[in-house]
């Protein structure tokens, strides 16, 4: 073969390898594309969150005290009836102490107004029955001598003017009586508790008050029987000597009664004050009453603080706000805890999906390599923000289980959604997502690769619901680097 022809098979494999190139380099790239399509979407959603108490249980202390042990840790785990805190007694035990020397005290006092009052009620009983007799004697000697004398005294006028002054002086002599009767009655209730204290200069003094109220009213009772007696005994004027000794025996026989009626009067009036005046110093039955709910109340606080503070289930010890030598006042809380039956995993979940979930929804939960059943329990009506600092609603995912987990846990989550059926979709591979919502990529009338931002609704573990954005049979870029083409031209590969 010439030189020239071979020249000739050169040049044209060299334009041919250039050609070849050019159209490599200035055609269209092939991507592969699909079309939406109206599908049957199972959804689900998959989050991660970790493992709380469902129910928090908050301890709080029985008394008030001292912390003598703290007998748990946060973290540990502990069962129903386990003392979780001890605390010393000595201040229960005192309160103790004070109580029943305070009952015993007011108990004796209203034991002695008790005594007291009976047998001054029972004077007063005594003292009637001397009166009733007095009165009966009296009115007979009395008749028996107004009739020696009625014949023998002529001046009745004059008489009836005597009798009347000195009975006037009687009525102001039995006043006087009944006032100091009744101081008499103050002073021998003050006398007695006095007694009961053992207070000695009040009881020498209220002793010497009482002897000198007595003495009076003894000498006043002398002369309201000695002015009784002589209101019968008036001028005896022409009486026979018989008749005047009758008369004189009717006398002596009307002084005594007149006496002991007196004393029984003094007698039945003193214990009648006395009575009465027992009767208001019967608040120390209200003490005493007092006494006994405060002993109860003390008695109470000391089983408690015997008992220490007790966890009221199974759990585990989440907080303690006190440790050993800690005061702490009755009703504060002490100790917090999670209960080990009831357990949930609290999510995050963004704008987009929060619309799908429904409380009552049916959750799977993986933990390590454990498997849960559970349920949405809680969707908050307020937004949280997660680490990157986006608002996002906290939803609650309770788990069914009785295994005792461990609080804190990262746990995987996949909430189960509506079915739907017959909805618009398209894959999940073609879907993505950026500050502004959810995209896809479409090709133009001129096959340039175009962004297009749908309303995405719920996804299973293929399709994506597309509320709004695409039509039915739009062709989507399904190709992985589909935002790598975004704005060129390129060949499209139905699949």
């Amino acid at each position: 073969m010439s030189k020239v022809i071979k020249g000739i098979i050169i040049a044209v494999v060299i334009l041919a390898a250039i050609g070849g190139g050019a159209w490599y380099y200035l055609s269209p790239d092939e991507v592969s594309v699909t079309r939406t399509g109206r599908r049957d979407v199972a959804p689900s959603l998959s989050l991660d969150g970790n493992v709380e108490g469902n129910e928090p249980v908050t301890v709080y202390a029985p008394v008030s005290g001292t912390i003598e042990a703290k007998n748990v840790n946060v973290g540990q785990r502990v069962h129903k009836g386990d003392v979780l805190l001890s605390y010393a007694t000595e201040k229960q035990e005192n309160a103790i102490d004070v109580a029943r020397i305070t009952l015993d005290y007011d108990q004796q006092i209203v034991d002695a107004i008790n005594k007291s009052r009976s047998e001054n009620k029972a004077k007063v009983a005594k003292a009637n029955q001397m009166i009733s007799q007095c009165e009966v004697v009296y009115a007979t000697l009395k008749l028996n001598i107004m009739a020696l004398d009625s014949g023998t005294y002529s001046k009745d006028y004059d008489r009836k003017a005597k009798t009347q002054i000195i009975e006037n002086d009687i009525q102001k002599m039995e006043n006087e009586v009944s006032s100091n009767q009744s101081e008499l009655a103050k002073i021998e209730a003050e006398l007695k508790k006095a007694e009961l204290t053992e207070n000695k200069s009040n009881v020498a003094k209220l002793t010497e008050e009482a002897r000198h109220l007595q003495d009076k009213i003894s000498e006043t009772n002398s002369a309201i029987s000695k002015n009784k007696r002589d209101i019968i005994c008036l001028p005896i004027e022409g009486m026979d000597p018989a008749t005047y000794n009758q008369y004189q025996s009717l006398q002596n026989d009307l002084e005594t009664v007149t006496r002991l009626w007196s004393d029984a009067r003094t007698e039945r009036d003193t214990a009648q004050s006395m009575v009465k005046a027992y009767d208001e110093l019967l608040g120390n039955e209200k003490n005493a009453a007092l006494d006994e709910l405060t002993l109860d109340e003390a008695l109470k606080e000391l089983e408690k603080a015997s008992g220490g503070s007790v966890s009221p289930s199974d759990g585990v010890i989440t907080k303690c706000y006190v440790d050993t030598g800690a005061v702490v006042e009755k009703g504060n809380p002490v100790i917090e805890m999670q209960k080990a039956d009831s357990y949930m995993v609290r999510l995050l979940v963004s704008k987009y999906d929060i619309t799908s979930i429904k409380e009552g929804q049916y959750a799977e939960i993986r933990i390590g390599n454990a498997e849960y059943k559970g349920a949405v329990s809680n969707i908050s009506q307020y937004a949280q923000t997660d680490s990157s600092g986006k608002a996002k609603a906290e939803v609650s995912v309770d788990i069914y289980t009785e295994d005792p987990l461990i609080v804190g846990m990262e746990a995987d989550v996949t909430i189960k959604l509506e079915n739907i059926s017959d909805t618009l979709t398209v894959p999940n591979d073609c879907v993505y997502v950026d500050d502004s919502g959810s995209y896809v990529f479409t090709t133009d009338e001129n096959h340039v690769v175009r962004r297009r931002y749908i309303a995405a609704g719920v996804k299973d573990s293929a399709y994506t619901e597309v509320i709004s954005g695409l039509n039915e049979s739009d062709v989507i870029v399904s190709d992985p680097a589909a935002p790598d083409y975004e704005g060129e031209k390129v060949e499209e590969d139905m699949l």
